[in-house]
């Protein structure tokens, strides 16, 4: 937000990178001409629901081995979650990948992220499932409009 790059912004990245390859989705998906969704904001509810194969890439045609999706999206969001502090470092993210500690991959599936209700209370500002910046409105002034109905036009 500051833009200054740390390992904070390289783990977030490196999170959203993973979540692109698992699903085959980009970053954020338009809905509407005034509205998107973020990656993060569509696979988290699914992830919590333990619906993994859901937010697979359909191109994979369910050839992946299910605990190691299950891990990859675990990770991914862990690191691409709205609060920097409780982001893994990145040598975490490497131990959390190889998958070698069951007890790791245990504590992953336990963090709060992926159950809000047993944290009690959603905490303002927390990365839940129904975190306001999962969608993104795009309000759009009229010069705005404008611009894009003529570039239409020229493009058709």
């Amino acid at each position: 937000m500051l833009g200054k790059a740390s390992e904070s912004c390289d783990v977030y990245s490196f999170g959203i990178l993973l979540l692109e390859l698992a699903s085959g989705k980009k970053p954020i998906e338009k809905l509407s001409p005034t509205m998107k969704r973020t990656l993060t904001g569509w696979a988290l509810p699914l992830v919590c629901q333990n619906k993994f194969s859901e937010v697979a890439d359909p191109k994979l045609n369910g050839k992946y081995v299910e605990e190691e999706l299950k891990r990859v999206l675990l990770v991914a969001l862990i690191c691409a979650q709205n609060q920097p502090e409780k982001r893994p470092t990145m040598l975490e993210v490497v131990e959390l990948l190889k998958g070698d500690s069951k007890e790791k991959l245990a504590n992953l599936e336990n963090n709060e992220l992926f159950n809000p209700t047993k944290s009690g209370s959603h905490q303002e500002g927390s990365s839940s499932a129904e975190d306001s910046t999962d969608f993104i409105s795009e309000e759009k002034d009229e010069e705005e409009l404008k611009e894009e109905k003529a570039d239409h036009a020229h493009s058709s």
